[in-house]
C-alpha cells in the first residue's frame, strides 16, 4: 500500500513538472519579438548652394568708375568722374545712383552697396557710361539687368565712329545669379561707352586697363 502511494505521488509530481516546464515554453512563445531597431533617419538632401560670385583677373594700369564712389540720387545731366569717365543723361533720359546697402553684390574682394541704373535705354547720346580708351586695352563691366527673368545687352559703342565692338549679355537681377562680369578688347584708341538695350541695366563698376 505504501509502495503504491509513493508511485501514485511520483506520477502526479512528474505531471505537474511537464505542465509547469509546459507553461514556461508557452510564455516563451507568446513574447514579442525584441522591436527592430529604428531605422535611421533618411538624410535631408542638402540645399543648393548659392552661385557664387564672379572671380576675375585684375588688370594692370586700370582706371575706373564705381558706383559706390557717386552720391546716391537722379543723374539728369552729364556728371563728370575722375579718369575721364563720365555718366551720360539728361533731364527727359536720366539715370539714377541707387543705394543697394540692405542687399549689397559681391564681386571678389569688391562689396558694392551702390548701383547706377540707366533707368531705361540707352544710345551714345544718354542714358550711357562714357570714357576714353587706348588700343591693347580692355574693357570691364560688372552688370545686371534689372528684369528678374530676362537678360539684357550691355553695348560697348566707340563714341566717334558709331562703331560697336562687342555685347556683354547682363544676367537677371534674381537674387541668385551673381553681378556679371564681361571684357571687351579695344583694338584703337578713342572714346567709348556702354549702355543697356531692350530696358534698365545696373551698372556697379567700369574697369579699363591691360
Amino acid at each position: 500500500m505504501k509502495k503504491s502511494v509513493l508511485a501514485i505521488s511520483a506520477v502526479v509530481s512528474a505531471v505537474l513538472m511537464m505542465s509547469f516546464v509546459s507553461c514556461n515554453k508557452k510564455a516563451e512563445s507568446a513574447a514579442p519579438a525584441s522591436a527592430p531597431a529604428a531605422e535611421a533617419k533618411a538624410a535631408e538632401p542638402a540645399a543648393p548652394a548659392p552661385a557664387k560670385a564672379a572671380e576675375v583677373k585684375p588688370l594692370s594700369d586700370a582706371r575706373y568708375v564705381s558706383a559706390n564712389d557717386i552720391d546716391k540720387g537722379v543723374v539728369s545731366t552729364s556728371l563728370e568722374q575722375p579718369d575721364g569717365f563720365v555718366l551720360v543723361a539728361t533731364e527727359e533720359k536720366a539715370m539714377e545712383v541707387q543705394s543697394i546697402a540692405d542687399v549689397p553684390k559681391t564681386v571678389g574682394e569688391d562689396i558694392f552697396t551702390q548701383r547706377i541704373s540707366t533707368k531705361g535705354s540707352g544710345k551714345v547720346d544718354f542714358r550711357n557710361i562714357s570714357f576714353p580708351a587706348k588700343a591693347g586695352e580692355t574693357i570691364r563691366c560688372y552688370a545686371l539687368s534689372s528684369s528678374k527673368t530676362d537678360s539684357r545687352p550691355l553695348h560697348v559703342v566707340n563714341v566717334e565712329s558709331g562703331e560697336e565692338i562687342g555685347v556683354i549679355t547682363m544676367e537677371p537681377d534674381n537674387g541668385s545669379n551673381p553681378v556679371t562680369v564681361g571684357d571687351v578688347a579695344v583694338a584703337k584708341d578713342g572714346t567709348y561707352c556702354v549702355y543697356a538695350t531692350s530696358g534698365t541695366g545696373y551698372i556697379y563698376q567700369v574697369i579699363v586697363g591691360k
